[in-house]
């Protein structure tokens, strides 16, 4: 009877140990790689879940696709390394700095075109950088481009966590 109780004792701290060291892995490891969930009503306004907005972008005609304009504002190189795949009428790269201008002058007759559709414009960048929030205050400051402007909460990782974007 007492080799029984000390053998249960000797699992259960084996178990314990064994916990204790995956729990160790885990916080090193996977916690720093994972994003944090994404609560819209702890936003800031004009920020946007990714849930948030395929819950009420979805294209009644085809629901596998959103009414969605994509404004990529990562850098030039991020930009050129990958990016999502859509038509040229449904993604337009618009960074801050000389060229914003030109790019966005380029994009302003479709994002302009947007609200007569139903889409709404969403920008994103990477997820630590503040371009998305200056292009998304650049698109709303001109005064033409009537359709939501949204900035994506989490940017490139949460589109590539959803399967939207791939490397």
């Amino acid at each position: 009877m007492r080799d029984t109780f000390t053998q249960m004792i000797r699992f259960g701290l084996g178990i314990l140990a064994l916990a204790g060291l995956l729990y160790g892995v885990d916080a090193l490891y996977f916690a720093p790689r994972r994003l944090p969930p994404c609560v819209q009503e702890q936003l800031p306004p004009g920020h946007i879940c990714l849930d948030t907005l395929f819950s009420f972008q979805k294209n009644p005609t085809d629901p596998k696709h959103y009414k969605i304009v994509w404004v990529d504002a990562r850098s030039e190189s991020d930009f050129e390394l990958n990016h999502l795949m859509f038509p040229d009428d449904r993604m337009f790269p618009i960074r801050p700095g000389a060229a914003m201008q030109q790019l966005l002058d380029a994009a302003i007759e479709r994002l302009m075109d947007a609200h007569d559709r139903g889409e709404c414009i969403v920008v994103f960048c990477t997820e630590s950088c503040n371009s998305s929030d200056q292009v998304a205050q650049e698109l709303r400051s001109t005064g033409l481009i009537q359709a939501p402007v949204y900035v994506l909460e989490g940017g490139w990782p949460v589109l590539k966590r959803a399967g939207i974007a791939k490397e």
